[in-house]
């Protein structure tokens, strides 16, 4: 004997309508779902449109620049294509070029493959290490007429140095140098993602001294940042004034730094700024003022008639001193005017409080 279903019986009038209203209603959906299917993603390309550049002028460590144009990024139907922006790249190339990045090769700087790290990442041993004084490592010291060469590392010469190239910051892919920040691991001989240019920067600029692994004997190359007058607690200053990664100030290819008064433009012409009336501080930076590292401050170390400049005083083991002038990158808006107008000062300024004003005459 057949098992007929209760819902598909023969002989039953309503279960064949009933069949028939779901069959054309799932007709229906299907329908629907088709015509209003959304139009597939298309992930914009990170390549930015190219210059042509001769293949004597790309760092050597990058492939070279292409010399067409990258292929113009898809667009759905439906959705306004943005505007186009292009990368002057043979511009950026000269910029490198003038930068400290654009030639690290320096026989007092280390040419060899422990310095080589940072300043030239395909040249690296990770086994190289410092040596003993006096030839703690490989290099030209100010005082010697020949180089200094320690046994724990080799030395490398120029035609054979690969430099701080394209490749080092961003990925290539194909010959094209892309636009995102990437960082080249000499140990795995990969670019490996950064979340910010500072994460990049850091890198490199980062003190070692004191690390294990370089047996001690490092350098003191970070950026340290601080003080109050870049802060911005919960958006109480306009964001356009607060930067806050080390290309805000820097031009990522020639590393040039902006002026105080690119961004306050305003203290020059102030008249409760020191810097818009006050014609005897003219020859003082703002970061002589503004510096929150406690650095010393005064004339230039190499022109004593100049500027007014932060740095910083040394004594050698032969008792020698030396002052060199040093930028700070700590900055605070409250400027301590007895750091300069101190009792019995070189200069024979007037003794002033820190907030100041002229001292009160000491009661008898």
């Amino acid at each position: 004997m057949r098992r007929t279903s209760k819902f598909t019986g023969r002989g039953s009038p309503f279960n064949l309508r009933l069949v028939a209203v779901v069959v054309l209603s799932l007709a229906l959906l299907l329908t629907a779902c088709s015509q209003n299917q959304a139009a597939p993603t298309v992930i914009e390309q990170t390549a930015e449109p190219a210059t042509a550049v001769p293949a004597s002028e790309v760092p050597s460590t990058a492939t070279q620049v292409p010399t067409a144009e990258a292929t113009p990024t898809e667009v759905a139907q439906e959705v306004e294509p943005e505007p186009e922006t292009s990368v002057d790249r043979e511009a950026v190339v000269v910029a490198w070029q003038a930068g400290p990045h654009g030639d690290t090769y320096d026989l007092g700087k280390g040419p060899n493959t422990y310095c080589s790290r940072c300043h030239s990442p395909q040249n690296w041993d990770p086994a190289a290490t410092t040596d003993l004084p006096p030839n703690c490592v490989t290099c030209k010291f100010p005082t010697d007429d020949e180089l200094r060469m320690a046994s724990t590392m080799d030395f490398v010469e120029e035609e054979d140095w690969a430099g701080i190239g394209c490749d080092t910051c961003h990925p290539v892919e194909g010959n094209l140098v892309q636009a995102q920040i990437t960082w080249f691991n000499p140990l795995s001989d990969e670019n490996e993602p950064v979340n910010t240019p500072n994460e990049l920067c850091t890198k490199c600029h980062a003190t070692t001294q004191g690390v294990s692994a370089t047996g001690g004997r490092g350098v003191v190359h970070e950026i340290e940042l601080g003080g109050s007058a870049h802060l911005n607690w919960a958006g109480a200053l306009p964001q356009d004034r607060r930067p806050q990664y080390c290309t805000e100030c820097h031009d990522p290819h020639s590393l040039q730094p902006k002026d105080c008064v690119d961004c306050h433009e305003d203290v020059l012409t102030s008249d409760t700024h020191i810097k818009g009336f006050g014609e005897e501080h003219a020859n003082i930076t703002c970061m002589a003022c503004h510096d929150a590292s406690g650095l010393e401050v005064g004339p230039a170390p190499s022109d004593p008639n100049g500027m007014w400049v932060t740095q910083l005083s040394s004594t050698s083991r032969s008792g020698e001193v030396t002052t060199e002038y040093v930028h700070s990158h700590s900055i605070q808006w409250q400027v301590d005017c007895s750091r300069c107008h101190f009792e019995d000062n070189p200069w024979g300024l007037d003794v002033l409080t820190p907030e100041g004003s002229p001292p009160e005459p000491a009661s008898n």
